[in-house]
């Protein structure tokens, strides 16, 4: 299989990189800007509180504000009136021990609350909890802010609470005008550039340090499309996209690592056919080449007779053709093995080839008294396929045939139509095989246990050409066979629609 890097903006490391740095920078200013407006809110509070903590203080040291647990509503309206046109920012409300607002200066429908809780007041009043904290606002329904507060006391009694809020709606509307503010607003501006000039730098950084990564695997898609793709004929290529580069390279390792182990695999096997084939051609070749010069050396006798001299001079002859097919044979399906051997694929007559080759043998089947014959009509038969290898396949089939049908027998060859293909008989009356012996017949120098006479002149090596020649074309060669009565080989050939249709 192999991957390719694929096209489009998404498929680069880098720009995958750049957006999730682009995303993580707004991130981050975000929660910056968001951490600083809490940050600054905050503080705000917490020095507005500290400063402001003795005001509620002073107010009710300027004037008794409760006596006889009666308001003096004339003190409460005169300070809070001072203290409010002082400070804009703050409400004074005077609350009972139990938080109920007793007195206020404010219009009467702008106070929402009736009653304030005094935990935070008497927090503060106790010093338990670092400003700022947080109390109740009567001027609103949910909300709490700074305040100031101290105890008012009547006959040396706690009468109430001076409750002085330190941001009222006034700090609200300020809050508002300082959204709009040129500071702020230049701040932020700042805050932006900053933001961009980091996301620039960092993408430049991120091009610099990603480009020698880009370019190996550039170097590496290149490599797998022109230098070990054209050597791939065995699988159809499959194109899988990849992510982005480092993907890319993890897959491009694990295939460069596959082919590696295929083609240590393949060399092994190549180098285990080379020995075999060693050895069978010094065991094959031993036995003809002993005969050879055993009848030659009959030849220099002196004392031979002319017809001795013919005798011993056909048997050498005899060995020597055996010979010869034998190792022409033997380096034919060598190659075969080995995966040397491409089919050339091209249309061509099958009832033609079919034609010629019975014409080279028909002399051989005349000689031994056989009938064979071509059953076929007048169609063409045109199928896609290697002629030359097709032809060794009808070769080796109608040699073996002949080889094992005794005189007076017949062998039939039949080309039958068939759904998108052609299928070739080879059928003869020969002596047959046992049931045991069809699964081994294709293996090389196997001979079924058939009287030695049919072997004389079979190498064993015939069928196991036919059988890797037809593997080579996508095709599986079947045997049917009865004992005494004869054998049946068949096979089919792919025959293309438009051929079939020029054909008829």
């Amino acid at each position: 299989m192999m991957n390719r890097l694929k096209p489009g903006l998404f498929s680069k490391l880098y720009v995958r990189l750049a957006l999730a740095f682009v995303g993580l920078f707004l991130l981050l200013g975000l929660a910056f800007l968001a951490l600083a407006n809490w940050s600054n809110n905050r503080y705000y509070e917490e020095v507005t509180q500290n400063l402001n903590q003795s005001l509620a203080m002073y107010i009710v040291q300027r004037a008794p504000l409760i006596h006889n647990n009666i308001v003096n509503q004339a003190a409460m309206v005169e300070l809070a009136t001072l203290v409010m046109t002082v400070n804009p920012i703050v409400e004074v409300y005077l609350l009972d021990e139990t938080g109920k607002v007793l007195s206020h200066t404010l219009p009467a429908d702008t106070v929402l609350r009736t009653y304030v809780s005094l935990q935070p007041l008497q927090d503060v009043l106790a010093k338990k909890n670092p400003f700022p904290v947080l109390g109740e606002n009567p001027r609103v329904q949910h909300g709490e802010q700074i305040f100031s507060v101290w105890p008012v006391i009547d006959d040396n009694k706690l009468a109430g609470y001076l409750y002085v809020i330190l941001g009222g709606q006034n700090v609200q509307s300020l809050s508002a005008t300082l959204r709009g503010s040129y500071i702020l607003k230049q701040s932020f501006a700042g805050l932006v550039v900053i933001l961009l000039f980091a996301i620039v730098s960092a993408l430049l950084i991120f091009a610099v340090l990603t480009n020698p990564l880009r370019k190996l695997a550039q170097q590496m898609d290149n490599f797998q499309q022109q230098e070990l793709q054209p050597h791939t004929l065995e699988k159809p290529v499959t194109v899988t996209p990849i992510s982005d580069e480092i993907a890319y390279l993890r897959s491009a390792f694990i295939a460069m690592r596959n082919r590696i182990h295929e083609q240590m695999q393949k060399l092994e096997e190549t180098d285990r056919l080379r020995r075999e084939l060693i050895s069978n051609v010094s065991h094959d070749l031993r036995t003809p080449l002993s005969s050879m010069q055993g009848y030659l050396e009959m030849l220099t006798r002196p004392a031979i007779t002319a017809e001795d001299h013919q005798h011993f001079m056909d048997i050498a002859f005899k060995h020597c053709r055996r010979m010869t097919r034998l190792v022409k044979e033997l380096f034919e399906l060598s190659k075969l093995d080995a995966g040397r051997e491409v089919p050339q694929f091209e249309n061509f007559s099958l009832a033609e080839l079919l034609q010629d080759v019975v014409q080279k043998y028909s002399l051989h089947a005349q000689q031994k008294n056989i009938s064979l014959r071509a059953a076929y009509t007048d169609q063409l038969y045109m199928v896609n396929a290697d002629i030359a290898l097709i032809e060794r396949v009808l070769e080796n089939l109608i040699d073996n045939a002949l080889r094992y049908t005794p005189e007076n027998g017949h062998v039939e060859i039949t080309l039958t139509q068939k759904p998108h293909c052609v299928e070739v008989g080879v059928q003869d009356t020969g002596i047959g095989l046992a049931a045991e012996d069809i699964p081994r017949i294709f293996e090389r120098y196997y001979r079924a246990q058939n009287p030695t006479g049919y072997h004389e002149q079979s190498t064993g090596l015939g069928l196991a050409i036919v059988k890797r020649i037809l593997e080579l074309h996508g095709s599986v060669i079947r045997v049917e066979s009865i004992p005494q009565e004869g054998t049946r080989f068949e096979f089919l050939l792919p025959m293309q629609m438009s051929t079939k249709k020029a054909a008829a």
